[in-house]
């Protein structure tokens, strides 16, 4: 993996504090991500124009596999308002945990793939959407544990409704395009519902982030599968 460039000092922040949140819940190290971070410019100039407020770039070459993270500058600016650098960081408006959730996107695409690589292992579209799906959850479930256990559930419940059910797809996506993320969204949201009923709704902060490190480390067909096996519970 080669660095394609860089973003705001204020990015940089931002992107560390998301990256350090997934690599401690999932227990992974990966390279630093800003250095992977595109503008548009940057992006055009790499061949691609992005059609979404966050990508993942890739470019295999004979040599290796370039990597570049596309984010826009209204996510990373929502995103920073909302990170512990912000002082009401522990009151997240609406706009600020939509750009954390679309940064977290992007920063989970990337960790991901650059731990599958380290290790060697292969990995499909949809099993970087779904762990995405999953790590945008555990990120923003976290958060609001944080703010104290009382009526933990509840939040809970509401920000897998807002995550998983309020949801629009971006209309450039094609057919199997659109039955990718559909299939991503189905299986984090059955997961994130199974673990409200085992994890959160018993306090057991040791016991989700096991299930969640366990379950990061699966391979592609048993992680869709023990997704889906909870997802139907």
């Amino acid at each position: 993996m080669a660095p394609q460039g860089a973003g705001t000092a204020s990015a940089g922040d931002t992107l560390a504090w998301l990256q350090d949140q997934l690599e401690s819940i999932n227990g992974v190290r990966a390279p630093r991500v800003h250095a992977f971070l595109l503008g548009r410019e940057g992006a055009r100039a790499a061949g691609s124009e992005p059609r979404a407020p966050e990508e993942l770039l890739l470019l295999e070459r004979a040599d290796g596999l370039e990597v570049g993270l596309f984010l826009d500058d209204e996510v990373l600016e929502a995103a920073a308002g909302a990170t512990p650098h912000c002082r009401r960081a522990r009151f997240w408006s609406r706009r600020q945990a939509d750009g954390i959730a679309c940064a977290t996107e992007g920063v989970s695409h990337f960790v991901y793939l650059a731990t599958r690589a380290e290790a060697d292992r292969p990995v499909s579209l949809l099993e970087l959407e779904v762990q995405a799906e999953v790590d945008k959850f555990a990120l923003l479930i976290l958060h609001l544990w944080r703010r104290g256990r009382r009526g933990l559930l509840g939040r809970s419940a509401a920000l897998r409704r807002r995550l998983f059910q309020r949801v629009r797809y971006h209309g450039h996506l094609g057919a199997e395009g659109l039955e990718r993320y559909r299939t991503a969204n189905s299986l984090a949201a059955g997961y994130a519902r199974w673990l409200e009923g085992r994890y959160v709704s018993q306090v057991d902060l040791d016991g989700l982030l096991r299930e969640l490190r366990a379950t990061y480390r699966r391979g592609a067909g048993e992680k869709l599968g023990h997704l889906g096996a909870r997802a139907l519970r």
